[in-house]
């Protein structure tokens, strides 16, 4: 954790993927320490922050530090077009990201951090499990890898917010082609890149061959329980994930409580392959 605070407190939720830090105001943090965070945010994969009260204009301006704010394409807030709401209780049909995935992928430069601060929480449940997919990559075979390395893949808006949420906007959602391995930018390893919420095919192969391989990485993924870590919300915890690094997946176990909260998230890169 160089480069932030000594008095933080870190709890380690998984070898490969996952803190939790303690002790320190995250509004209170510098930009060479706000640096410091992205970078351990980027090492991990997820980072939890306890005790973080905050306005939504204070997480707006906090996230701005980390880097240009994403606008959602479906689901960005009036109010606050920089955010997201996060908000499920007894009326809601779903609840977001109940399903493995990485930040609205279908972008052509998808999201890199994004930062989720949870207000209000259910007595218990609602979690939200993280995966690395630098572990997820690394634990294929070599087979595997090499031929993975030579694919790349169609990412949909469609699947998920027309499909999934029955979005009915008239607006066309993103679609574009990404490599099914992504090099990370500032760690430089190499992470699965295709998720079950918006990889649609793999180009160049039939839809049986894609389709059944698709269905393999979603497994190999769901069950990587030694690359998998869970966030134990409480009120005030603001997390932090790379989605160039991990997927997550949101559990919706706390019917008919409420859990709410904003979300703020920054713009990535258009992920891509190195040599």
């Amino acid at each position: 954790m160089a480069g932030l605070p000594t008095s933080i407190e870190r709890l380690d939720l998984n070898r490969h993927v996952g803190s939790v830090l303690s002790g320190f105001r995250l509004l209170d943090l510098d930009d060479k320490e706000v640096e410091a965070l992205k970078l351990f945010v980027g090492e991990r994969g997820v980072v939890a922050i306890r005790d973080q009260s905050m306005s939504v204009p204070e997480q707006i301006a906090f996230g701005k530090k980390l880097g240009p704010l994403h606008i959602h394409p479906a689901y960005a807030d009036k109010t606050y077009p920089e955010t997201l709401r996060i908000h499920t209780d007894a009326n809601s049909k779903f609840t977001a990201g109940e399903a493995w995935h990485t930040d609205v992928s279908c972008d052509l430069e998808p999201p890199h951090i994004s930062m989720l601060r949870i207000e209000v929480t259910p007595s218990c449940g609602g979690d939200t499990a993280f995966a690395s997919m630098y572990r997820a990559f690394e634990t294929l075979s070599k087979s595997m890898q090499d031929y993975l390395l030579t694919l790349s893949a169609q990412h949909n808006g469609d699947l998920p917010f027309r499909g999934a949420y029955g979005s009915k906007s008239p607006e066309e959602y993103p679609r574009n082609v990404h490599p099914v391995v992504a090099t990370h930018p500032v760690t430089g390893r190499r992470a699965l890149y295709v998720n079950s919420g918006f990889t649609e095919k793999i180009k160049g192969l039939t839809k049986h061959e894609s389709d059944s391989l698709l269905d393999m990485l979603f497994e190999h993924i769901a069950k990587g329980i030694e690359f998998q870590c869970r966030v134990r919300w409480e009120p005030n915890t603001v997390t932090f994930w790379d989605n160039r690094a991990v997927q997550h997946h949101a559990s919706w176990d706390y019917f008919p409580e409420t859990r709410s909260g904003w979300r703020v998230t920054t713009r990535g890169e258009r992920p891509f392959l190195a040599a």
